[in-house]
């Protein structure tokens, strides 16, 4: 269904520490939407915000970014934090990318954005699949996954060859492992802890996203306004 549209995940701060930033996607092919008025292509998206490929220069600094997927309308009021010529800036008409940050989704984009992120992580887990995993059955339960059912937030890290799970305040993400916003365990994170231990590295990385999706979701990030 979104397979072919994730290239990888790419992270604000270094893996050896713990972290609260949520990390965003590396869309192929990007999506395309609009910024306002003017027509770009999402090369990047997270629940915080996005890169976008434009032709034009942006006139203002605040905008509302459109775009769908699987006839699903998210509409995402931004703040343009920054903006420098594209990635080929030697030819001509290489256009720009801007950087923005999401400051509210309307109506229930923000969930939208979420099962977005979660259907496209979960096709990536499948694409990579490796032997390890056949006899784990599916990969992922998004709907149990992605949910949290209260505030609660459960730390799962892997060390030393075994898994620890705590209760934890804040939402980080440690540097083996994931925490996600669950009151109890369940079957589905004892299974997910094991498919983190038989994935690779961009493997973990995904899963550590997919888990990030549940913590957003209890945090109202990006917050909701009326569409």
């Amino acid at each position: 269904m979104a397979e072919g549209r994730v290239r990888g995940a790419v992270y604000n701060v270094p893996m050896h520490e713990e972290r609260r930033e949520f990390q965003r996607l590396n869309l192929s092919p990007p999506i395309p939407g609009s910024l306002g008025t003017t027509a770009v292509s999402i090369l990047e998206v997270g629940v915080l915000g996005a890169r976008v490929h434009h032709a034009e220069p942006m006139d203002n600094s605040a905008a509302d970014l459109r775009f769908s997927l699987e006839d699903e309308e998210i509409g995402l009021r931004c703040e343009v934090v920054r903006t420098t010529p594209g990635a080929n800036a030697k030819y001509p008409d290489s256009g720009f990318e801007s950087g923005l940050r999401f400051l509210a989704a309307m109506g229930e984009s923000g969930d939208r954005l979420r099962n977005m992120l979660g259907e496209l992580v979960t096709a990536e887990l499948a694409r990579r699949r490796a032997p390890a995993m056949e006899k784990l059955g599916p990969i992922i339960d998004g709907d149990n996954t992605v949910r949290g059912v209260d505030a609660a937030y459960l730390c799962y890290r892997f060390d030393g060859g075994a898994w620890q799970r705590r209760r934890v305040f804040l939402p980080e993400q440690p540097p083996i492992g994931f925490t996600v916003a669950r009151a109890e365990d369940s079957q589905e994170m004892q299974r997910l802890c094991r498919i983190y231990q038989a994935s690779d590295d961009e493997g973990r990385r995904l899963i550590r996203l997919f888990a990030e999706l549940s913590v957003s979701d209890v945090l109202e990030i990006p917050p909701t306004v009326p569409s």
